[in-house]
């Protein structure tokens, strides 16, 4: 092989200038030769409307607004003095009309250890920049703020809406997303957040919005909604979660007010009901017991106290019913089989709906639940009867029970009721269907859709089913009918047989002696004469401090008989305390209305609901004295 000649050389370097000169100048970006001072001396491409000669020779900074020459000079030397490239964002000429925004990058020639020239590249972001102000814009308009969490490192980036929202200070370089969210996110949300943000890493997907809590440094409590989505790096892996947040705190305070209206729209409705149905009753007894006082003789005042006596039945079955709408009335939960009950049923189902209605029965569940028998029937009787009422003439009702797991992939599919095991009971009709715009009231006392209806029906439904642990919804369309779901979380007990409770022989007294409490007067007057007739030795005490004196004065007593809500000391304090004094005390609590868990507790208790006939009184005595 020949030695390479000087001409040869030469004609090989040319041509190495040529192919890099080619590259430079099909590269987008700005790259230029400058200075150690900052004078151009060559550039690959110039920007539109400018010649070599109004750019090589001149310094940089003639091509800079005034507020941006500083940085660029400080990055000059920087670059100089350290050896180091240099990297920072600047706003210049895109045209001879028109500046734009680069990200430029100096890096320095060295020539035996010494900087002899700087190399600056120059790359046109102005589009970028002109979109992210765009998208800025819209975040701005929308209050939505941008954050960015790295997993390797807990570390991460917010960006000014994020910052006002968490109440975040400290730099992007100091900032910790792990401890931060461990910091500002309310104590009892950050469970629900940590299983997002887990499960988002997990499936390599994305979560939310979920809406939760946060705290700031000064105590403030703000909502906010928070969704994120998962990045991957080259190896398929999580590398980090990007993701946005809102504060919706005035949100909530107005669905909170809208809450609370329509509350009130609620209970004006409940109240002018009540009042509508009780001031018709009350009506017809004072009218007949009006009548019966001035009757000729006995005979012709019975059938008129005897009209009374019904409408006042009328009235307890009415407080009957809001009682079990506000989940307050009494019931004895045991574990039954729903198949088995509505089994034994369907007969008086059928009768119900008559000749006109087909009812399809498919009882395909063999879970138990807890429930009071009596209530579940009376859930299935109305929602049967609500059926019927809506068929026009002829039609077809189903009734299916079936075992259903509802498990946190499936929850979208059954609103609000919470992951587990549950036996569903479900009645679906062909009838006239539901308004939309009824649906959210539906379940409302004294709210009805259909001429001549209550409103109380599905409303004791929903009280029976929530107070058993359950949950009740509906699926309706206009002019297809209605499928009413009632989900009954499921037992792992044994069916419990029903307890017969014994009937006594007699309902006199025997010598016992029984102290009553009762703090209304007229209720205490009737009780008292009721036990009376029946030989019993009866002191009575109008509250629970009352009753405590009356025992230290004329003790011994057989048996209790208090009233559960009094002023002071209550009911259910009084037996515990007498039961303590005296072990041998039998207590029966009587009640026409009972707080949250005090309702559990009666269930528990020898208790008489109020109202209650003399002879149902008598016997509730008689039953636990002869215990």
């Amino acid at each position: 092989m020949s030695e390479e000649g000087p001409e040869e050389r030469i004609r090989r370097l040319e041509a190495e200038v040529r192919r890099l000169t080619a590259m430079l100048h099909s590269a987008p970006d700005f790259i230029s030769h400058v200075s150690v001072d900052g004078t151009f001396l060559y550039v690959n491409h110039l920007s539109a409307g400018y010649e070599p000669d109004q750019v090589l020779g001149h310094p940089v900074e003639d091509f800079l607004p005034p507020m941006y020459r500083a940085r660029v000079n400080d990055a000059l030397r920087a670059a100089q003095e350290t050896g180091r490239t240099q990297e920072y964002a600047t706003f210049g000429p895109v045209t001879t009309e028109r500046m734009g925004h680069y990200l430029t990058r100096i890096s320095p020639v060295v020539e035996g250890d010494v900087v002899k020239s700087l190399v600056m590249c120059a790359t046109n972001v102005t589009a970028l920049e002109e979109s992210r102000t765009l998208l800025q814009v819209a975040l701005n308009a929308t209050g939505l703020g941008i954050w960015t969490y790295e997993l390797a490192s807990g570390g991460g980036t917010a960006d000014e809406t994020t910052r006002r929202i968490f109440g975040i200070t400290e730099p992007d370089s100091e900032l910790h997303i792990t401890s931060m969210l461990q910091d500002r996110i309310h104590p009892d949300d950050r469970a629900a957040v940590a299983e997002e943000l887990t499960q988002c890493v997990r499936d390599r997907s994305g979560y939310g919005p979920i809406e939760h809590r946060i705290l700031h440094p000064n105590g403030e409590l703000r909502w906010v909604a928070a969704s994120g989505i998962a990045v991957l790096d080259h190896r398929g892996g999580v590398a980090r979660v990007v993701g946005s947040v809102m504060d919706i705190t005035h949100r909530r305070a107005l669905e909170s007010r809208l809450s609370e209206t329509q509350k009130l729209e609620s209970i004006g409705r409940l109240a002018g009901g009540v009042a509508h149905d009780f001031n018709n009753m009350l009506t017809a007894i004072l009218g007949n017991l009006d009548l019966a006082s001035s009757a000729s003789s006995v005979h012709a005042s019975r059938p008129l106290l005897a009209e009374a006596r019904h409408t006042a039945e009328r009235c307890a079955a009415l407080t009957q019913q809001l009682l079990a709408f506000a989940r307050r009335q009494v019931i004895e939960l045991k574990v039954l089989e729903p198949s088995v009950l509505l089994a034994k049923l369907e007969p008086l189902l059928r009768r119900l709906l008559g000749e006109d209605i087909r009812l399809s029965v498919r009882l395909g569940s063999e879970g138990r639940v807890r429930a009071d028998g009596s209530q579940l029937e009376q859930v299935v009787l109305n929602l049967i009867t609500n059926a019927r009422d809506s068929i026009p003439s002829v039609g077809f009702v189903e009734l299916t029970t079936r075992d259903l797991v509802v498990t946190p992939e499936s929850a979208a599919q059954h609103p609000e009721v919470t992951p587990g095991r549950y036996v569903v009971l479900a009645v679906a009709d062909d009838g006239a269907g539901i308004p939309a715009s009824a649906l959210p009231q539906i379940f409302e006392p004294f709210f009805t859709t259909r001429p001549g209806g209550t409103g109380l029906g599905l409303a004791t439904c929903y009280g029976i089913v929530k107070q058993s642990g359950g949950h009740i919804g509906v699926r309706s369309e206009l002019g297809k009918g209605s499928t009413f779901s009632v989900y009954l979380p499921r037992a792992d007990e044994p069916a419990g047989a029903e307890s017969a409770r014994p009937e006594p022989t007699s309902s006199v007294a025997r010598g016992e002696r029984v102290l009553l409490v009762e703090d209304e007067a007229v209720v205490r007057n009737v009780v008292e004469r009721t036990l009376q007739r029946a030989k019993y030795e009866v002191v009575t005490a109008t509250s629970g401090e009352e009753a405590l004196e009356a025992v230290e004065r004329e003790a011994p007593f057989d048996l209790l008989i208090t009233d559960v809500m009094m002023p002071g000391m209550n009911g259910w304090e009084l037996g515990a305390e007498l039961g303590a004094r005296i072990p041998s005390l039998r207590v029966l609590y009587m009640s026409g209305y009972t707080e949250g868990s005090e309702v559990e507790g009666a269930a528990r208790s020898p208790f008489l609901q109020k109202p209650f006939m003399p002879a149902e009184l008598l016997t509730a005595v008689r039953q636990l004295l002869d215990r």
